[in-house]
């Protein structure tokens, strides 16, 4: 599938309002998008990725056909992490399970490296979302381990995974 990572402009704020208003969207992501979601937040969010500026982040929109469909963030580690950086993938239901989510990963981590002084990036997925661990795997991602009941969202303790690639891994 052809995609494109464009810089967030508030012109897709209606594209991100019909992709994140999803409840399983909501539920996977740690970042903690609202359902049904509001404009107030997309506002937030979208102008939060404009104003920010790139020194320490690079954070796209997936845009397929014109439309965003999603996102995918690389967020600069600081201090002693300085030379990491995570990273956050998230698409819209109609364009996940079609090997979309890796390439996005692939290209945005390429990208992330030839730009930024780093020698990593990392990702957590929830233990119970596999599919984001596959798509990573996909995109050259190697597990590195578990932490055991790290995240407490929605009423629930949920464990996550570590993935990293490494400069020398692309």
């Amino acid at each position: 599938m052809k995609f494109e990572l464009k810089k967030w402009d508030l012109a897709y704020l209606d594209d991100f309002m019909k992709a994140t208003d999803d409840p399983e969207l909501a539920k996977n992501m740690c970042e903690n998008l609202p359902y049904p979601m509001d404009d107030v937040f997309a506002v937030e969010y979208i102008r939060e990725r404009v104003l920010n500026g790139e020194k320490k982040q690079m954070c796209r929109a997936v845009v397929v056909d014109g439309h965003a469909v999603g996102g995918a963030d690389i967020i600069l580690g600081s201090g002693d992490f300085e030379k990491t950086a995570e990273i956050s993938v998230w698409l819209a239901r109609q364009y996940r399970g079609k090997n979309l989510g890796s390439a996005v990963i692939a290209r945005i981590c390429k990208a992330a490296f030839e730009r930024f002084d780093i020698v990593r990036i990392g990702a957590h997925p929830f233990s119970t979302h596999m599919v984001v661990a596959a798509a990573l795997e996909a995109a050259g991602f190697k597990h590195e381990g578990t932490m055991r009941k790290a995240i407490f969202k929605n009423g629930k303790i949920y464990d996550y995974e570590i993935y990293a690639l490494l400069r020398e891994d692309i």
